[in-house]
């Protein structure tokens, strides 16, 4: 599937590592819809840097908003359903709210939690929810959500962090729920989790001081990293969490 012209679907194009992707995947000939729940400025510059094969669209999924859906249905109904969908959204810390993830017990509140469940989990449901009205049963479509090594329950040795892991360890049980759903429902589909690294978006800056820079990574590179694992999946893949580098990660 990787070596001819994909869709290629983004939710949280605008974000540090959503734009990375898709100029990235831009570059290699693919076609993007490029989302955010409000209209960006450098998604609109795509569309002039790559017209007719960048598409950008304002809305936000996770209102099941059919009103509000109404632009990506018009460019999917226009283009075609897309190949490829990249959830590239998500929320570690409250930008506006002052809100961080939390070191002790004693931090957790249930608005934060909330918040990160919309984010970080929810929103993936709402896509999925959206993706499976599009396809026939037979139709080879992949499912990429970005989810985090903080999501694991296994590689859990340090604690903290409770409303951001526990918002990727759900999204993680989610993609695998799914995938067993899906395989009924649209057996040549695949549905997978990935953890990019830690890469130098606005949703890092706060915590690069604790980071080595050889752990640091360009949103260029982790988008590099990510289409190489998206363009490899099969059918067999759905329902995994990947690392960056391809090995699969235990949940």
């Amino acid at each position: 599937m990787a070596g001819d012209k994909k869709k290629v679907w983004i939710i949280g194009a605008n974000g540090g590592l959503g734009l990375a992707l898709c100029r990235h995947i831009l570059s290699q000939g693919h076609q993007v819809t490029a989302m955010s729940r409000q209209p960006a400025a450098e998604l609109q510059q795509l569309q002039y840097d790559y017209p007719g094969q960048a598409l950008a669209v304002a809305c936000d999924i996770s209102q099941h908003d059919t009103e509000g859906l109404a632009p990506v249905s018009d460019i999917f109904g226009q283009y075609g359903y897309p190949d490829w969908t990249i959830n590239a959204s998500g929320l570690l810390h409250g930008k506006h709210t002052g809100d961080m993830p939390e070191k002790r017990l004693s931090q957790i509140t249930g608005s934060f939690l909330a918040d990160n469940i919309q984010a970080n989990t929810y929103t993936s449901i709402a896509v999925a929810q959206y993706l499976d009205t599009l396809y026939k049963r037979d139709e080879p479509f992949r499912y990429l959500c970005l989810s985090a090594m903080v999501g694991s329950i296994n590689d859990n040795r340090s604690g903290g962090w409770y409303s951001y892991r526990m918002s990727k360890a759900a999204l993680n049980m989610f993609v695998k729920t799914l995938s067993i759903e899906w395989q009924r429902r649209f057996p040549h589909a695949c549905i997978a989790a990935i953890h990019p690294g830690t890469t130098d978006t606005p949703l890092s800056v706060p915590f690069q001081s604790n980071i080595s820079s050889d752990k640091l990574y360009t949103p260029q590179l982790s988008a590099k990293r990510i289409y190489r694992v998206l363009s490899s999946l099969a059918a067999e893949d759905s329902g995994k969490f990947f690392h960056w580098d391809g090995s699969e990660i235990a949940w």
